[in-house]
């Protein structure tokens, strides 16, 4: 025996780097897509949930543009603590404070009629 033979190690060497090329591309992309979601603003959130307190005009700015000003009228004694929207509807929210909601006035965003009041 005059020589050992040394086994070729090329193909083996070329398949751990386009593996550790794939590694890192795939880590790149993770990290790309979730810094994209940390860094995005939440736009059905805003939609669904305005800060209280709201002016109701505000809240119907998107509305008015359909069907015109609307006059809604408070209940006694009571103001707008909060505005929310759920599905075509508008929901205003009437109370003395911010801690305790008395009224829930329910509109149609598409005519701005007045669906129903839902007293707490």
């Amino acid at each position: 025996m005059t020589e050992e033979e040394v086994p070729n190690t090329t193909f083996l060497k070329s398949v751990v780097i386009i593996l550790g090329i794939l590694i890192i591309g795939v880590a790149a992309a993770i990290g790309v897509i979730l810094y994209k979601r940390a860094t995005a603003t939440p736009q059905a959130e805003a939609a669904q949930t305005a800060e209280a307190p709201l002016a109701v005009s505000q809240a119907l700015s998107v509305v008015q543009r359909k069907f015109g000003d609307i006059d809604i009228k408070a209940p006694e004694g009571m103001s707008a603590i909060g505005v929310t929207i759920s599905d075509d509807r508008l929901l205003v929210i009437y109370g003395t404070d911010q801690a305790t909601p008395k009224v829930v006035v329910i509109l149609s965003q598409k005519s701005g009629e007045e669906i129903g009041r839902i007293r707490l």
